[in-house]
């Protein structure tokens, strides 16, 4: 478990600054913030997030915003779920949004972050890429990540095959596909934690603890950028958003705006847009 929070440390301690206050990354629209949000403080401007914001939180994550993913931009991406992130100084959860990405390098697979009940409040546990998927805490972040293992694809001959069941393929012509249903519940409660009440029961087995332990591949340096672009939107935040951020997922990394994000609501933008607006979420899940 330390291994795990000290590569929280890594990300707050190179994330850059975040300019939360006056982000470039779109400007609100007329309709956000919601008229009943207390503004933030004036001595929160923009600065560096410090390590003491990955301490144990007091407060529970918000459950899992609903979305639909956006389609894959080009074969050889993988789907990373989205995530709620802790920063400390504002003090507020934020929505990192799921998105695809290249993996380091072919025959690896991520494993998501997770928050855990700890004594004394909720600990996050970082993600990774390793040669399987490790422990996520149970959670099912959707499109393959049911709360164990991974049902989206696998790696086959130094390729990568996509279940069409689960993952939005768009209008590519990818030729490494099958198809294996994934049972969800739509009216499911998105849970984001595991362990303590209302969290997860899941617990992991010895194999994924030693995989936990083991050498693995932290974020990738688009994965980095991904995070820091999140924590420097308002949007993402939950005081402002009530746990259904603004861009809930977007098909390039490390980009926030623009054609094909989605919504918590599961809506699709087909145009570029502001990722100040905000929407009314629903908990469903979406099967293709």
């Amino acid at each position: 478990m330390q291994r795990l929070v000290a590569g929280l440390v890594v990300l707050t301690l190179t994330c850059g600054p975040c300019a939360f206050a006056q982000d470039n990354v779109g400007a609100a629209k007329a309709n956000f913030p919601p008229s009943a949000y207390t503004p933030l403080p004036p001595h929160f401007q923009p600065r560096r997030l410090i390590a003491a914001d990955m301490d144990k939180v007091d407060v529970a994550p918000p459950p899992l915003p609903s979305y639909e993913q956006p389609s894959i931009p080009a074969q050889g991406y993988l789907w990373v779920p989205g995530f709620w992130a802790w920063r400390k100084s504002v003090p507020d959860y934020f929505w990192v949004p799921g998105t695809w990405v290249r993996p380091p390098q072919p025959g690896l697979l991520w494993t998501p972050p997770y928050w855990s009940r700890v004594d004394g409040g909720y600990a996050f546990h970082a993600g990774y890429w390793a040669a399987e998927v490790g422990f996520y805490g149970g959670i099912d972040y959707g499109y393959g990540y049911t709360g164990d293992g991974y049902q989206g694809g696998r790696w086959e001959s130094g390729a990568f095959s996509y279940n069409r069941a689960v993952n939005n393929l768009g209008h590519l012509g990818i030729a490494n596909v099958y198809d294996r249903p994934v049972t969800a519940d739509d009216n499911a409660v998105r849970v984001s934690f595991n362990g303590g009440r209302g969290g997860t029961a899941a617990r992991p087995t010895l194999h994924q603890e030693v995989m936990a332990g083991a050498e693995h591949i932290g974020i990738t340096a688009e994965q980095q950028k991904h995070f820091e672009l999140a924590a420097m939107n308002r949007s993402l935040y939950s005081k402002l958003n009530k746990g259904e951020p603004g861009v809930a997922a977007t098909p390039h990394v490390g980009v926030l705006d623009g054609k094909g994000i989605t919504h918590s609501s599961g809506k699709t933008l087909h145009s570029a847009q502001s990722v100040g607006d905000t929407t009314n979420g629903a908990n469903a899940k979406q099967q293709r």
